[in-house]
C-alpha cells in the first residue's frame, strides 16, 4: 500500500493512500458470493442467481459498503502501524475512484501528539509542613468536647453564642416569600457555617417568646438559593427555645471514654496522639499540595499542543459537571442528558484556558505512566469503586460498576488511579525537601 504522512502540525496529519483495484474488485465479488446466500430472487434457487442480476439490483449499496469497509481497514492500519493517538475516527476528504484503476483516498487525523518527557530527576520541590501547636491540639480536644456535650434547656438568660436555637422563620426579599424562605421548629447553632453571620449576630439577645424582624445582606457566593445571592431579605423570626452546650469535665476519665474505647489511656496520652495525628495529617497535606507542583513543574517542561477535539470534550465535561453541581445545590435529582447539553460561546471562552492546563497535565502524565510501566490492578480499582460507593450511599458496587463502565465514569477513574500511582512513583525520584513552618509563614508564602 502506497501511503503518504502529510503533517499539518503536531495535532493533525493528512492521510493519503491508494487501494489496489484488484482488492477492491475481488472484495466485490466476495461480497456478492455473501449476498447470493442471503437473499431470494424470482425464478433462482438459493445461491444461483446470476452476478448481473445481484449488480443490478444491489450494485450500488454493495460498492458503497466495500469501499467504506476497505477505507475504514486501510485507515486503522496506517494508524496502528504510525503508532497515532487518534483523538476521533478520521475524516474522509477525498476519494477517487474510476472504473478499473486504483482507488486514491485522503483524510484527515487528530491526534495526541508524541513526545519524550524532559529528565526530571533533578528537580527540586519545598515542601512547607505546617506546625503543630498546643492550641491545634487544644482545638481537636475541645472539638471532642462539643461532640460529647449534652443539650440542656435555658430558660433564665437571653441568647449568646454559641448556643443552639429553634425558631420559626419567614423570609421574604421585595414583600415576596423565596425558596426555602420558610421554616418551622428549625435548630441551629448561633456561630455556626450553617447560619448566615448576619442573621446569627441579630438573634443573639433575643429572649424566648420574642418575635423580631432581621434584615440580612445574602453573600454574593450564596450557592444554597442563587436567586437571592447578593440581594437583601427580611427575616421575620419567633423564637421558641435556647439550648446551651453543656460540655464535659476535661481529665482522663473523658479520655477514655472518647470513641472507639480504650484508644486514650489518660489524658496525656490523648494529647500526644492527637499531636501525632495532626502531625500526620500536615504532613499528608503537605505531600498532596507538593504533588500539585511537581505536576505543574513537570508540565512547565514539556509544553506540549493539545488536540481541539480533546479540549472540546474537556469543556463540556467541565460544563455539565458544573450543571450537576448547581443540580445537587437546589436538591434537584433528575438526569442531565449530556447529549443534548449545548455548550455557549462564553461558556468554551470561559473555561478554555482551565481546560488546556488540565489536559496538558494530564497528558504529560499519561506518557510518563507509559515510561513507568504503571499499571492497575483489579484490586485497586474495586477498592477504589467500593470507597465512592461507600460515599455515595449506595450498597450494590457491581451494579454501579456497570453503569459506571457505560456511561465512561469507570474509564475516567481508572485514569485518575494510574495518574496518582504515577505520581506517586515521581514523587520517589525527585529531590523533596521538607521544611516546618508556623501556620502564618504557611499562609503568607502561599
Amino acid at each position: 500500500m502506497n501511503t503518504q504522512i502529510e503533517d499539518i502540525d503536531s495535532c493533525n496529519k493528512k492521510i493519503k493512500f491508494d487501494i489496489a483495484y484488484k482488492d477492491y474488485e475481488a472484495k466485490v465479488k466476495e461480497s456478492y458470493l455473501a449476498l447470493a446466500q442471503q437473499v431470494k430472487v424470482p425464478g433462482f434457487r438459493s445461491g444461483k442467481a446470476p452476478m448481473s442480476m445481484l449488480e443490478k439490483r444491489f450494485g450500488t449499496n454493495v460498492k458503497k459498503e466495500v469501499m467504506t469497509e476497505l477505507i475504514s481497514e486501510q485507515l486503522a492500519e496506517v494508524i496502528q502501524e504510525q503508532g497515532f493517538r487518534s483523538v476521533s475516527p478520521p475524516k474522509i476528504l477525498e476519494v477517487e475512484a474510476e472504473e478499473g484503476t486504483d482507488i486514491s483516498v485522503s483524510a484527515s487525523l487528530e491526534i495526541v501528539p508524541g513526545f519524550k518527557v524532559s529528565d526530571y530527576s533533578k528537580v527540586v520541590i519545598p515542601i512547607e509542613i505546617t506546625r503543630v501547636t498546643e492550641d491545634d491540639v487544644d482545638q481537636a480536644i475541645n472539638y471532642q468536647r462539643e461532640h460529647q456535650g449534652t443539650k440542656v434547656q435555658v430558660t433564665d438568660r437571653s441568647v449568646e453564642d454559641q448556643d443552639f436555637v429553634k425558631l420559626d422563620f419567614k423570609g421574604t426579599m421585595n414583600g415576596k416569600v423565596f425558596e426555602g424562605g420558610e421554616g418551622s421548629d428549625h435548630v441551629v447553632q448561633i456561630g455556626s457555617e450553617y447560619l448566615l453571620k448576619d442573621m446569627g449576630n441579630q438573634l443573639i439577645g433575643m429572649s424566648v417568646g420574642e418575635e423580631k424582624d432581621i434584615s440580612v445582606k445574602i453573600p454574593e457566593d450564596y450557592s444554597a438559593n442563587k436567586s437571592i445571592a447578593g440581594q437583601d431579605v427580611i427575616f421575620h423570626v419567633s423564637l421558641k427555645g435556647i439550648q446551651e452546650n453543656q460540655l464535659p469535665e476535661l481529665n482522663d476519665d473523658f479520655a477514655k471514654n472518647i470513641k472507639p474505647k480504650d484508644k486514650f489511656t489518660s489524658l496525656e496520652d490523648m494529647r500526644l496522639k492527637i499531636k501525632s495525628e495532626l502531625e500526620e495529617h500536615a504532613r499528608g497535606d503537605a505531600h498532596r499540595e507538593a504533588k500539585k507542583v511537581v505536576t505543574k513543574k513537570i508540565t512547565e517542561m514539556n509544553p506540549i499542543e493539545v488536540p481541539e477535539g480533546l479540549v472540546e470534550e474537556q469543556i463540556k465535561h467541565m460544563v455539565v459537571q458544573a450543571l450537576k453541581k448547581e443540580q445537587q445545590s437546589k436538591n434537584q435529582t433528575a438526569p442531565i442528558d449530556e447529549e443534548e447539553i449545548h455548550v455557549s460561546d462564553l461558556q468554551k471562552k470561559d473555561h478554555r484556558e482551565n481546560a488546556i492546563q488540565l489536559l496538558q497535565q494530564e497528558l504529560v502524565l499519561d506518557q510518563l505512566a507509559t515510561d513507568l510501566n504503571i499499571e492497575i490492578e483489579e484490586d485497586e480499582l474495586n477498592a477504589e469503586v467500593n470507597n465512592m460507593v461507600r460515599m455515595l450511599g449506595e450498597t450494590n458496587a457491581q451494579k454501579m460498576k456497570k453503569e459506571w463502565e457505560k456511561n465512561g465514569v469507570l474509564s475516567r477513574l481508572q485514569s485518575r488511579i494510574k495518574r496518582d500511582k504515577t505520581l506517586d512513583s515521581v514523587m520517589k525520584q525527585i529531590q523533596l525537601k521538607e521544611e516546618t513552618v508556623d501556620r502564618k509563614e504557611h499562609i503568607d508564602n502561599n
